[in-house]
């Protein structure tokens, strides 16, 4: 009978050992894991990140598929996103919403400071000297809300450049640089070639 009773307790010992292993080694793992999500929110706040890109304003550049069901996932670089003189003509950018601050839009830079741009309806002039530290951007679709509809943006309000397109896999690559209304049409006396 002590027999059977100290081969219950050693088998009953030896799960309880194996449990107890698997505990230890769950509890370092999420620990382990919990350790890295400051890391995560630092390159994702600051570095770069992927996005799933909405909208028609940016077609056919991003999101081409007319029936919507398709959407771009892109690589968004963050890094130097506060740093004007890093842009060029022609960057896609994602920048807060200016009608809508809790939102983001995707648009093209068109235009720097000191440029005048001729615009299109609805903006009220038919021309805009672009402030100091401001873009023009535009969507590449005609019937794209943009700064012909609020104005110049603010660098300040650009959280990420669009690099590449992740998916569809078949248009997998880096962004064109040309894409909706010739910044050489619009922009009168460009000061430069950025």
């Amino acid at each position: 009978m002590s027999s059977i009773r100290g081969a219950a307790f050693t088998s009953l010992f030896r799960r309880f050992k194996a449990n107890n292993s698997n505990f230890a080694y769950t509890t370092r793992t999420i620990v382990l894991a919990l350790t890295w999500i400051p890391v995560v929110a630092y390159v994702a706040n600051h570095q770069v990140w992927i996005g799933v890109i909405d909208g028609s304003s940016m077609t056919p550049t991003l999101n081409p598929e007319s029936n919507g069901l398709v959407r771009d996932i892109a690589l968004l670089w963050k890094s130097g996103s506060k740093n004007y003189n890093s842009y060029n003509r022609g960057d896609v950018v994602v920048l807060r919403n200016p009608r809508d601050p809790e939102s983001s839009v995707v648009k093209r830079i068109v235009a720097f400071e000191g440029e005048t741009v001729r615009t299109r309806f609805p903006y009220p002039e038919p021309v805009c000297v672009v402030p100091p530290y401001h873009f023009w951007v535009e969507g590449d679709n005609i019937h794209s809300v943009d700064s012909n509809t609020y104005g110049p943006v603010s660098c300040g309000l650009v959280t990420a450049r669009i690099r590449y397109v992740l998916f569809p896999f078949s248009r997998f690559g880096k962004i064109a640089v040309r894409g909706g209304r010739d910044p050489q049409a619009i922009v009168i006396g460009m000061k430069s070639a950025r």
